[in-house]
């Protein structure tokens, strides 16, 4: 229905119509998880000691400067992040367009009309009559009950959320740069050992060949030693090729075409850091961007909830207009103003049943961000457990391979001296390469955790400059 009334009339209209009607609260601070989960995660605190401040970048830690330019170079150039800050805009260019509906909208028109023809009557030797308007309107619907406030917020928080999406890809690049680096050190490392044991094997060879030519050894101790020798260069065609597949992927991480050049030039581990300041559970929820991101996601569902509850109560548009009109001048004002409210009466539950909708995916949102958040705690408790048993791990290997490496040696001696056949020499060199080759991979899973750690922690990783520039667009 539409109403011409003065404001006043039109404020006691409303107060009539909406007499009992009672409208949605939002959340205005944060929504909390429904699951509990302990005040501390289950390790013993000594072993968690908070030794560093979480306001330096985490990859520092491992103070390797090669480590930090690529990173950093991935987070300037890397073009999947690039599409996160277009994202942003867009997502800043709706939450314009849901405030400028709270402000009133002004149009502008002119026109100017000829007419001729046989009905146009003839004086002052005229044959067309011109007819000039132009004038303006405003439109202003009020915002009493909050829809278009509702509307603008929930426009807001799905703005904040994509800066959070943001900050998060850049945590997930920086943790997919670090474990390429390091895997490509790795497979070096590999390289490396796999060549150092291929020449170990070839003089093996010699002095197995050189015996069996003397009569001191058969020819099954010969043919076994090939065989290793073969076995250990058949593994070097595979670990160049994954070299060179690392180093491609380096380089698209980085933004660049693959094959632009060798950045990992050094083979050797960095030293395991000491552990960061891991916090408590509750930590996450404001370290880690993607749980920020889904709680401002969740609050704006409850934005939307509220706007939907506003859209069953009336609504009140004003305006008004000035036209100005002559033949041809504009000699004549016309002067409008119009107040018309509108509410709904029968829509057979519409807007009841999308209340309803928004509502359950509100809950649905929430049941979302608690597994959302319990998955998160989860996971740092499982990589803290993984960390330690990878150290242990580490250092069980490292023991036997020391042991593996003396009995080589001796059963070496006895072979030299004739007082044993080839057997014990072969079964101790297979033994000891293969932890050689083990170990190396192990250090680097040590070196993985971490960097997986960090990224279940949310970091730290130091803010962007630009990150207050977006979150204000």
């Amino acid at each position: 229905m539409r109403l011409h009334l003065y404001p006043t009339t039109m404020a006691v209209a409303v107060a009539v119509l909406c007499g009992g009607c009672v409208g949605h609260h939002s959340k205005e601070a944060s929504i909390a998880p429904v699951a509990q989960v302990g005040s501390e995660y289950n390790q013993h605190q000594d072993e968690i000691a908070a030794i560093e401040p979480w306001n330096e970048s985490w990859w520092k830690s491992f103070n390797d400067a090669v480590l930090d330019a690529l990173i950093e170079d991935g987070l300037e150039s890397n073009f999947d992040l690039q599409s996160f800050v277009y994202r942003i805009e867009q997502a800043a260019a709706l939450a314009r367009q849901s405030g400028a509906r709270l402000f009133p909208a002004i149009d502008l028109s002119a026109s100017d009309r000829y007419e001729w023809g046989d009905r146009i009557a003839l004086g002052e030797n005229k044959d067309r009559e011109e007819r000039t308007a132009i004038g303006g309107a405003l439109r202003w619907e009020l915002d009493l009950f909050g829809r278009l406030s509702a509307a603008r917020r929930a426009r807001v928080l799905q703005q904040e959320a994509s800066v959070q999406d943001w900050l998060d890809a850049r945590l997930l690049l920086s943790g997919a740069i670090a474990e390429t680096y390091f895997e490509t050190k790795e497979q070096k490392r590999q390289l490396e050992v796999i060549l150092e044991q291929i020449e170990i094997n070839e003089s093996l060879l010699k002095l197995t060949t050189l015996r069996f030519g003397q009569g001191q050894s058969s020819i099954v101790d010969v043919l076994q030693q090939q065989e290793q020798l073969d076995e250990t260069k058949a593994r070097v065609p595979q670990t160049e090729a994954r070299i060179a597949q690392l180093e491609y992927t380096l380089d698209v991480l980085l933004g660049k075409a693959p094959g632009e050049g060798d950045r990992v030039k050094a083979s050797n581990f960095a030293n395991l850091p000491p552990m960061p300041a891991v916090g408590i559970p509750a930590d996450l929820l404001q370290r880690r961007p993607d749980l920020r991101a889904a709680e401002k996601r969740l609050l704006a569902l409850d934005e939307r909830l509220g706007e939907v509850v506003a859209d069953q109560l009336p609504s009140i548009v004003i305006g008004g207009g000035v036209d100005w009109r002559g033949d041809p001048r504009l000699g004549d004002a016309i002067r409008s103003a119009f107040a018309s409210l509108s509410a709904p009466l029968f829509a057979a539950g519409e807007r009841r049943a999308e209340v309803r909708l928004r509502r359950a995916e509100l809950e649905e949102g929430l049941a979302r961000y608690t597994e959302q958040f319990i998955n998160a705690v989860l996971e740092v408790e499982s990589i803290l457990v993984l960390e330690r048993k990878l150290l242990e791990r580490l250092k069980l290997e490292e023991k036997q391979l020391y042991s593996a490496q003396r009995l080589l040696m001796e059963a070496r001696n006895r072979f030299s001296q004739g007082l044993t056949d080839y057997l014990p020499v072969f079964t101790s060199l297979n033994i000891v390469q293969n932890l050689e080759r083990q170990i190396v991979s192990a250090r680097r899973d040590v070196l993985s955790s971490r960097i997986s750690l960090h990224r279940a922690l949310g970091g730290p990783i130091a803010p962007p400059e630009s990150v207050a520039t977006l979150s204000s667009q």
